[in-house]
Order: C-alpha cells, then sequence, then structure tokens
C-alpha cells in the first residue's frame, strides 16, 4: 500500500500543478498595446457607404472614443487615430480642430511629422482664405 501511495501523490502533485499552470496561462490574456474599440467595424461600415452620414459620424465617434479611453489609461491611442480624426474634422471644414489633432499625431507619432506638417499647412491655408 506503501508503493501504491508514493506513486499516487507525486503523480497527483504533478496533474493538479499541470492543470494550475495550464489555468493560469489561459487566464492571463497578454496585455493590449493599444485600444481599438470597435474601430475595425465601424471603419469597415463608413468605407463601405461613404455617403452615410450616419456611419461616417459612428466612425468619427469611435475615434474620438478610442483618443478619449487611450488618454485616459495613460496610453498613446494606436498610429494614425489622432490624424485619421484630424481629417475627419478637415473634411467638416473644422481646419483649426484639425490642425490641433495633426499637432497632436505629430507629437505622438514622430515619424508623422512629415505628413502632419503638409496637413496642418493645408489646412492654414483653406482657413486663410
Amino acid at each position: 500500500m506503501n508503493t501504491r501511495f508514493a506513486i499516487l501523490i507525486p503523480t497527483a502533485v504533478a496533474i493538479v500543478l499541470a492543470l494550475a499552470f495550464a489555468g493560469v496561462a489561459e487566464a492571463k490574456d497578454p496585455p493590449r498595446k493599444y485600444y481599438w474599440s470597435d474601430y475595425e467595424m465601424a471603419m469597415y461600415r463608413a468605407y463601405s457607404n461613404p455617403d452615410d452620414e450616419d456611419l461616417q459620424m459612428k466612425l468619427a465617434a469611435t475615434m474620438l472614443r478610442i483618443i478619449e479611453e487611450s488618454d485616459k489609461a495613460g496610453r498613446k491611442p494606436p498610429p494614425g487615430i489622432v490624424a485619421e480624426y484630424g481629417f475627419f474634422l478637415y473634411q467638416r471644414g473644422e481646419l483649426y480642430a484639425a490642425i490641433d489633432q495633426f499637432r497632436r499625431e505629430a507629437t505622438l507619432w514622430p515619424e508623422s511629422k512629415t505628413l502632419m506638417d503638409r496637413m496642418i499647412q493645408k489646412a492654414r491655408t483653406e482657413a486663410e482664405q
């Protein structure tokens, strides 16, 4: 009987530990670097129906939510989201608000500075007319 317990106890401990580690590994989802909300679906719908004003506004609301939630969490918004939101504002004629967003994108993502500087200049030129 001692031999049986000598084999069963280490085997049972090994099984319990293996299941515990598997549970911990499965429960731990790696943290996502960026908050995306439902951007992908909103973008798909808006780009598939460019004349649908409601879908365009929903995409803009999604982008703004991503920016705000990222700010609340103390994280950078995903690359390009601030610029895309700025472009939405630009298209609506909100030129100074768009410039603010383009500046922010250039600050957050220095690799976008050249393009953002061009967008800022374009928006400024239109605002001065």
